[in-house]
């Protein structure tokens, strides 16, 4: 067959409104996926890639002939299943056609994310492109379409298109359910952040230079007819962005982004219907009545708690049978040649609408009703908590295993563990603070830690982290009590801070010689000093390092002596035996010792003699085979509480003892 060069620019401009359309999904993709939180981005992308797929195979398989076949009572066509064709017009609107239908179903998957089934939203898809889809648009745009006959008008499809896919979605989310979260307890509706709004104002614009195909190729050719529709599809749009701007100033006191950009949209789908027989002034009242509509059916949803993600059932659904009606109220009866006069026309467009809707609507939920009771569409709530990136596809982002390292380490308080600092990534950066963070905290818990160990045994210290109560008995240590003698009276010559600081030196020295014969230091008392010996680690040897300790701090206070020219003495006390250990109260505790042995070894340093050791019999029993200890006993030495007692003063051999 011979083409004209009329035929070949139509067949042209079809085949580039069909290009039009289809980067319209593209559109669809950006918008949802945007408006919809990091967690669930990846699914809600991939939906609209697989539903344009399936719907595609849909429409060529049987849904081009159930709806351009040759129809049967005006209900549903009967051939060209399979779609083959070598006419060129033929071929170029079937590929027009089905991008249409690809449209509306994806419009299905923006109000029903982050909850539904991957699975479940596949086989709503193939229903929706193999029967719905076809079946609405025989009524209306094929011929023999018994919505056609009566003049039913619907140029590019505000309902065919738009009321279907909002139809679906509307049913898809009454039994789906809201968001976990979405609406608080008292009421109020909890606005979910968007992953990338920016992501979804590009998808806006995409779908709006769509449009122009969309709306465009509806005529069939390059006609005399084709600028008033762009010119029309182009004010509607701007008047429904313009309406909202107005609205969110008004009401919310802030430009509300998705409002705006759904506003936008509702304007495009209001105008769809008609935009081939209204004029200019008319087409900005329709766009503005569109952003209105959006606002009120939002609201509404809101009221009615029903969740729609995206503002897919407002924008669609809302503005679609609003623009199908303007057809009866704006349009020019003699473009819309159906022989209805105004009145007429806007009832035959109202049957439309409530026919149209209602068959899909009652379709569409009696199949995801049993669809839900035996199989369930809705994801497991961990799953929803967890995000559909990973639930359904298993498909981490950065961000994702950002989250895991952090829910991993406050579960485990592992402060070694770290997140990744992968370079030219927003999560890179965050885990790179995060990092720096953790190191701050691991640092900061072990200078804490450090000051708990040097206040209480290590051992105790771990116990108290934990929680545990304190209580320890010990078999046999040694106790040193060591008192500062001639420094009450020194104190009554100096100032506080000289007072403290000399303490101070002087008892470092004896924790340092503590340390070094493995002794724990339990506490100062005024200018008395309290250790004990074997409570670090058990020895048979705690009597002998009490002893030579007790030996090294009688040398540190006579080199502080000479260093300072002090004249200051030490009292030393020593008894071993059993003791009982523990920490009392909920602050400012301390971990001390209780026994009779304790009480000894006190009195041992309170009844003893300057500058000299005093051992009680018990820890003389100990040491007494030391070759290199000279004893010198002390016969009925008055002990409080335990009458008369032999006890022992001990030195170096080398020194002389008087």
């Amino acid at each position: 067959m011979l083409l004209t060069s009329a035929d070949n620019l139509d067949l042209l401009w079809i085949l580039i409104c069909a290009i039009l359309v289809f980067i319209m999904q593209a559109g669809f993709m950006c918008i949802e996926a945007g408006a919809t939180r990091s967690k669930n981005n990846i699914n809600t992308a991939l939906k609209n890639i697989c539903d344009f797929g399936i719907s595609i195979i849909g429409f060529w398989a049987c849904g081009y002939g159930l709806f351009l076949g040759t129809s049967y009572i005006g209900i549903l066509g009967s051939s060209n299943f399979f779609f083959s064709s070598v006419e060129p017009h033929k071929g170029a609107w079937f590929v027009y056609q089905a991008a249409f239908c690809g449209a509306a179903i994806t419009i299905v998957s923006g109000a029903v994310a982050e909850r539904l089934k991957f699975s479940m939203y596949l086989i709503i898809t193939a229903v929706g492109a193999t029967l719905l889809y076809p079946l609405i648009a025989h009524w209306v745009w094929n011929e023999g379409g018994w919505l056609y006959q009566m003049g039913f008008i619907d140029f590019a499809g505000s309902t065919v298109v738009h009321t279907l896919g909002g139809s679906v979605a509307l049913a898809a989310i009454i039994i789906l359910g809201a968001r976990k979260g979405r609406f608080r307890e008292d009421g109020t509706v909890r606005e979910f952040n968007g992953s990338n709004v920016p992501l979804s104002l590009l998808g806006t614009l995409l779908l709006f230079f769509g449009w122009f195909g969309f709306n465009g190729g509806s005529s069939g050719g390059f006609d005399h007819n084709l600028s008033r529709v762009l010119i029309n599809t182009l004010l509607s749009g701007a008047s429904g962005l313009i309406s909202t701007i107005i609205i969110c100033y008004v009401v919310y006191k802030r430009p509300h982004v998705y409002k705006i950009m759904n506003g936008l949209l509702g304007g495009l789908v209001a105008i769809t219907a008609c935009c081939h027989s209204v004029v200019s002034y008319e087409a900005v009242m329709i766009g503005f009545v569109g952003g209105l509509t959006v606002l009120f059916v939002e609201k509404l949803l809101e009221r009615l708690h029903l969740d729609d993600a995206v503002g897919a059932i407002p924008v669609h659904l809302g503005c679609g049978i609003w623009g199908t009606l303007a057809v009866g109220i704006f349009g020019n009866t003699e473009i819309l040649k159906t022989g209805h006069s105004g009145h007429e026309q806007l009832g035959v467009q109202a049957l439309g609408i409530i026919v149209c809707f209602f068959v899909v609507f009652l379709t569409s939920f009696s199949l995801i009703f049993l669809i839900n009771r035996y199989w369930g569409i809705r994801v497991s709530e961990a799953a929803e908590d967890a995000g559909l990136n990973v639930a359904e596809h298993r498909a981490n982002d950065d961000v994702e295993e950002l989250l895991t390292v952090m829910q991993k380490q406050a579960t485990s308080r592992d402060l070694s563990l770290r997140a990744s600092q992968e370079p030219f990534t927003q999560a890179g950066r965050i885990g790179v603070h995060y990092n720096n963070l953790v190191w701050s905290l691991g640092e900061a818990a072990k200078e804490t830690d450090d000051i708990l160990k040097r206040v209480l045994p290590e051992s105790v210290a771990e116990r108290l982290k934990h929680g545990s109560e304190i209580h320890d008995n010990y078999e046999e240590v040694s106790v040193i009590f060591i008192d500062l003698v001639g420094f009450t009276k020194l104190s009554n010559t100096l100032v506080s801070r000289r007072i403290v600081s000399l303490l101070n030196e002087i008892f470092n020295c004896f924790d340092k010689q503590s340390e070094n014969f493995k002794i724990e230091k339990i506490k100062t008392i005024g200018d008395s000093y309290m250790a004990v010996s074997g409570l670090k680690e058990k020895t048979p040897h705690h009597a002998e390092n009490a002893v030579r300790m007790s030996l090294a701090a009688i040398q540190e206070i006579s080199n502080f002596n000479t260093e300072n020219k002090f004249d200051l003495n030490v009292r030393i006390g020593i008894n071993s035996g059993p003791v009982i250990g523990g920490v009392i109260g909920k602050s400012r505790f301390m971990y001390d010792m209780w026994g009779d042995t304790v009480n000894v070894a006190s009195r041992m340093e309170s009844e003893g003699i300057d500058g000299k050791i005093q051992l009680s019999s018990a820890t003389y029993d100990l040491v007494k085979l030391l070759p290199d200890l000279k004893f010198t006993p002390r016969n009925d030495v008055d002990i409080k509480g335990k009458g008369k007692m032999k006890t022992w003063l001990v030195g170096l051999r080398k020194e002389i003892i008087k």
